[in-house]
């Protein structure tokens, strides 16, 4: 009896993260909303014509499939967190990269690979520098 084929399984589709997509959300990419309950999620996208949040340990979740706009949404409970959430995750994404950076080994955050030039021979930098005159006639040997 030859082997049974398994079923294939389907490839999940992609998050859509387009601007038109995420509009009626009022929401971009890896934006932090606050859900009902007080928990913070992630957008990834919409799929299925529904907003797709990412809890801690991975977990995707989309949100309740009536909540088709952003004020549906605030109806249900999900708030987008403000501005200050948003910069404060990016700091410590940072301070976490650097850590891992210096006692791992791991490629460092990417701004502290920048190279700045050094303003000693830049134009501007000479004029700025004191022109050095001969020594005064008062002063000693």
């Amino acid at each position: 009896m030859p082997k049974k084929k398994g079923k294939g399984k389907k490839g999940k589709k992609d998050f859509l993260v387009d601007l038109p997509s995420l509009q009626p959300y009022g929401v971009m990419p890896r934006d932090i909303i606050k859900t009902p309950l007080g928990v913070e999620a992630t957008v990834l996208g919409v799929r299925d014509g529904l907003l797709w949040l990412q809890f801690q340990g991975n977990v995707q979740s989309p949100v309740p499939s009536k909540a088709k706009t952003k004020a549906d949404m605030e109806a249900f409970g999900y708030v987008r967190r403000p501005q200050s959430a948003h910069i404060h995750r990016s700091i410590v994404e940072r301070e976490e990269s650097y850590f891992n950076h210096r006692y791992y080994g791991t490629p460092g955050p990417k701004t502290a690979a920048m190279r700045l030039p050094w303003p000693d021979g830049s134009p501007a930098f000479n004029a700025l520098a004191p022109v050095e005159k001969g020594r005064p006639l008062t002063a000693p040997p």
